[in-house]
């Protein structure tokens, strides 16, 4: 048996062709086995006109197949009457001649370096010192090393089994090239001329996603906004159906109904107390930090509903005034060192002021608490930076979601254990269009940002006993 499309030579149980990738269509396989005299008239199974196609037509529309899967190209597909079929066979991809596939990823690899480097920098001692400046050289290496070898894999691509006449077909190695000497620019020092070249190779990474990666087309395919856009609205529209995100969404739901966890404040709110917190705290020289840190934590628990019932807080900021200067006096005198144990002691006091709304404060057993302890924090923080790092930053949905459940378990309110059932591939929708979206607003969209990750988390978050008394 030979390739229709190359004519190599295929072993008998070949699914893919090992030189061009397309898909191998077997007789026995084929829907339609009408004659092409008889076709050209009338196909019997959808009873409409079908044109006899060759051997590269056939290739494209097996292309458009695959792309149907992930519902790329969804009006192509009505054209062609073709029925989605919702499975995608990953394994294709790790075929060397798929390399192409992958660029993307080394379209995204500057700025999630930078991210990542940036946040994992922070916890690196003597971070400005020789030492921590070889740390961080080291971890910045795979990055680099990544970024060079897409670039000259796509590269390679491109010379030996491209059309090298076509323009599109330098567009994925031409950002890959850019993608390394961003990556190249960050390692060295010139972090902000490398994050500029990276977002412009993050623009071309989305476009590849679903245009190269996803529909499965070849990357010196004609670059289409629309198709992109319809792709990620389509995304966007089935995410939802499948999450409900909104109050009134959880709540039309029949078996959740006066059960529902949701999160119901808005981004514009948390917008404003953000820029007012900010603005009195730089009149009042930061003193009143605690008082903008109580506003959000009341914005924030005050509209919280956990299986039915809303969250009430009643801490101020002269409650906190005292805890924030031993807090920071302790930072002070350890150098730095009690910082890290900040963190769990400003959760344990915020949950002691979280309470069931309408419902009497308990103490002893039935008290709000939160019983985790720093070198957890520090165990979990330190392992979801390492799976961020890994990952290229791909894991963070899953890093996230690891230390939000860590943090759920010990937080408790009115005597009732609280718990959260989100997984990183639930989150990873979430965490996409938050990116994309922060990144093409310069960063004003991390307000709304915020909101959709807790109407994530609260989504997902439940008491231990579904079945407690009202």
């Amino acid at each position: 048996m030979f390739c229709s499309n190359c004519g190599t030579k295929l072993s008998d149980d070949a699914k893919f062709c090992p030189n061009c990738g397309t898909k191998i269509e077997r007789p026995e396989e084929k829907r339609d086995p009408v004659p092409p005299a008889v076709n050209e008239a009338v196909n019997p199974e959808t009873t409409e006109n079908v044109d006899p196609a060759p051997a590269a037509e056939e290739k494209k529309d097996d292309v458009s197949r695959q792309a149907s899967e992930v519902a790329r190209i969804a009006q192509a597909s009505e054209d062609r009457g073709e029925t989605p079929n919702p499975e995608f066979d990953w394994r294709s991809l790790l075929l060397p001649e798929n390399i192409e596939r992958f660029a993307p990823l080394v379209a995204f690899l500057p700025l999630v370096m930078a991210f990542v480097i940036g946040v994992i920098s922070i916890f690196v001692p003597f971070r400005h010192g020789g030492i921590g400046r070889f740390v961080i050289f080291v971890l910045e290496l795979p990055f680099l090393a990544g970024a060079i070898a897409g670039a000259v894999g796509l590269v390679k691509v491109a010379l030996e089994k491209k059309n090298v006449s076509n323009p599109w077909t330098w567009v994925a190695p031409g950002a890959a090239v850019v993608a390394a000497l961003a990556c190249l620019m960050i390692t060295f020092g010139a972090v902000q001329n490398g994050v500029v070249l990276g977002l412009v190779t993050f623009i071309c990474g989305m476009d590849f996603l679903p245009r190269i990666t996803l529909a499965g087309e070849p990357m010196e395919s004609p670059i289409s906004p629309k198709a992109d856009i319809g792709f990620y609205a389509q995304f966007i529209a089935s995410y939802r159906e499948q999450y409900k995100a909104t109050k009134e969404e959880a709540e039309n739901d029949s078996y959740w109904t006066g059960k529902s966890s949701y999160f119901d404040g808005t981004g514009i709110e948390l917008l404003g107390l953000i820029l007012a917190g900010a603005l009195i705290s730089i009149v009042t020289c930061g003193i009143a930090t605690p008082w903008l840190i109580c506003s959000v934590y009341k914005w924030r628990i005050n509209h919280t509903v956990i299986n039915g019932k809303r969250l009430d807080f009643d801490g101020t900021g002269g409650s906190l005034l005292g805890h924030w200067i031993v807090w920071w006096l302790l930072t002070i005198i350890t150098c730095g060192i009690y910082g890290f144990f900040t963190y769990v002691a400003v959760k344990k006091w915020e949950m002691e002021h979280t309470f069931i709304d309408g419902e009497k404060y308990y103490s002893g057993n039935y008290a709000s608490k939160f019983d985790g302890n720093t070198f957890e924090f520090i165990g979990n923080t330190i392992i979801a930076g390492l799976l961020g790092m890994i990952t290229c930053g791909l894991g963070t949905p899953w890093a996230v979601c690891m230390l939000q459940a860590w943090q759920t378990r010990h937080e408790v309110v009115n005597g009732k254990r609280l718990r959260f059932t989100g997984s990183g591939l639930g989150l990873l929708g979430e965490f996409l269009i938050i990116a994309l979206l922060t990144c093409v607003t310069c960063g004003f969209y991390s307000p709304w940002g915020t909101v959709r990750m807790n109407k994530y988390i609260i989504r997902h978050t439940e008491f231990e006993d579904l079945g407690m008394e009202d």
